[in-house]
């Protein structure tokens, strides 16, 4: 057999083939030192204490490579709904990124993804978009930070005062009526 049609035919058998493609990434994350497991057909991978999905979709005519970081947060569902949308606005036209952010009332996410045809461009373009989502992150957790410690910085300065406070006499008279 010719050995360029061999290729094709190795090519796309990889190319369809899920467990290849999903052995390939995790191999290639062990190697590097990066702790990935498979769960639930998604490749959980966990970087610097933070944690990416891996999925794949073989439904097109090629392969896309899924990369996601979702985050949920109390600090940040505490904020308002323009300085979520600044975030997203921000970190997506500051600098040139591949990967999107994306603001929910309840979490934030950071995705990106791409096409590939063989293992070869699959690892080249992970370890880009890799790179490139966790420069993202960075970014987004950093402007993030910067606009929860803005809300902190506009709580008033001081104490709740009751009712009970601002007239203290009165509460005093209404008490000894009644005994």
């Amino acid at each position: 057999m010719n050995k360029a049609v061999l290729s094709f035919w190795e090519k796309f058998r990889f190319r369809c083939n899920i467990n290849k493609i999903r052995k390939s990434i995790m191999e290639y994350l062990t190697n590097e030192g990066i702790e990935n497991k498979l769960v639930k057909g998604s490749i959980q991978v966990t970087y610097e204490d933070y944690k990416y999905a891996v999925d794949f979709n073989l439904d097109k005519e090629y392969p896309c490579c899924n990369i996601t970081f979702e985050i949920a947060d109390e600090d940040y569902q505490s904020l308002e709904l323009s300085d979520k949308t600044f975030i997203a606005d921000k970190v997506n036209t500051e600098e040139e990124h591949h990967s999107v952010v994306k603001c929910y009332n309840d979490s934030i996410s950071v995705e990106t993804h791409f096409y590939f045809t063989d293992k070869r461009m699959l690892l080249t373009l992970f370890y880009t978009h890799f790179t490139d989502l966790k420069s993202t992150v960075e970014h987004m957790l950093d402007v993030t930070l910067d606009k929860l410690h803005e809300k902190e910085a506009k709580k008033p300065i001081g104490f709740t005062i009751s009712k009970s406070d601002i007239h203290p006499q009165e509460d005093r008279t209404t008490a000894q009526h009644a005994e």
